[in-house]
């Protein structure tokens, strides 16, 4: 039993230090998992938001498409100006969402502005490219 002790008692310091690093990556480690499952969270909800509208411009392409079809001379080539604007805005919406897929916890808050900025200047063009849309066709109808 003496020797134990004397073992013990001469690793001391040394166990202490091992039980503290243990401590301590344990709860780094765990502040570290939180963080990603907040990441992983923030990821989900961004891309369904960026997916959201990158189905409405989707939408509004294929109703142009379709109205395209039916059109033609100066309102055929307006709206094929438009689907290639729509089209432009799908394609900035898909760069944020990959963006937001490879994203760390580093970069989250970058990405996220950036992202959050490109979705507004998204909606704001697609809602102005389905304005003129509607005045082309309103017009074409008179």
């Amino acid at each position: 039993m003496k020797t134990l002790l004397r073992i013990s008692s001469g690793n001391y310091p040394v166990i202490v230090m091992i039980v503290f690093a243990m401590f301590l990556v344990s709860c780094g480690g765990g502040q570290n998992r939180a963080q990603k499952e907040q990441l992983k969270e923030a990821k989900q909800t961004t891309i369904q938001n960026i997916n959201r509208y990158k189905n409405e411009i989707q939408e509004r392409i294929n109703y142009v498409e379709g109205q395209i079809e039916e059109a033609s001379g100066e309102l055929e080539e307006n709206l094929k100006e438009a689907r290639t604007e729509l089209k432009a805005q799908k394609d900035l919406l898909a760069q944020e969402l990959k963006n937001v897929e490879e994203a760390s916890i580093e970069q989250w808050n970058d990405i996220v502005g950036k992202a959050s900025e490109s979705l507004g200047k998204a909606r704001s063009k697609m809602n102005e490219v389905s304005k003129n849309v509607r005045t082309w066709l309103e017009d074409e109808e008179e």
